[in-house]
Parts: structure tokens; sequence; C-alpha cells
């Protein structure tokens, strides 16, 4: 029984990875798009229109979410890259342990 994947496995692999890889970068943008731009011009137009009585607490609560949601997106830019950089390591660990790469 031969443990080894073959070469064609080990691309389709590391190609999967890449894949999700770029799909979590995707995702971060969208997410920072959303906490640098569409939130921030939400807030400013309704700092304009809201000056109520609890309108300083939901700024303050809406500011620490979108705080959060930028540290969530940088979050998942280092796991995309924490995941190409392991699939570009093990694509070649693989590759060398079927004699394709020295």
């Amino acid at each position: 029984m031969n443990l080894l994947k073959t070469r064609k496995e080990i691309e389709i692999d590391f190609m999967k990875a890449c894949s999700q890889s770029k799909e979590l970068i995707d995702i971060s943008t969208s997410l920072c798009k959303i906490a640098r731009s569409d939130m921030a011009e939400t807030m400013v137009m309704l700092r304009s229109g809201w000056q109520g009585e609890n309108a300083g607490s939901f700024y303050e609560k809406a500011e620490q979410l979108r705080d959060e949601l930028i540290h969530n997106a940088e979050d998942l830019l280092k796991i995309a890259d924490h995941i190409h950089h392991t699939a570009d390591i093990v694509y070649h660990a693989e590759m060398m342990a079927i004699g394709v790469v020295s």
C-alpha cells in the first residue's frame, strides 16, 4: 500500500489551500471596507441626525464594534498567510518525498 500522494494529488491539495487562503483574504478585505468605509459613513450620518440621551452610548458601542471588526479582519489576513505558508511547506515536502524536487 502506497502512503505517498501522487504529484497530481499534491498539486490539487496545494491549490485547494491557496484557494481557501484567497477566500479568507477576500472576506478580510470586505470586512475592512465595511468597518473603515461603510460603518464610518453611517456613523457620520447618524451623528448629524441623532444626538439624544442614548446617542453617546450607542456611538461608543458602535466604535468598539468597528474596532473589533477591523481587528478580526486583520486576524483573517494573518490566518490566510499562515495557511498559504504552511501549504507551501507541505507542497515542497511532499514533492521531495516522491522525488519530484530535490
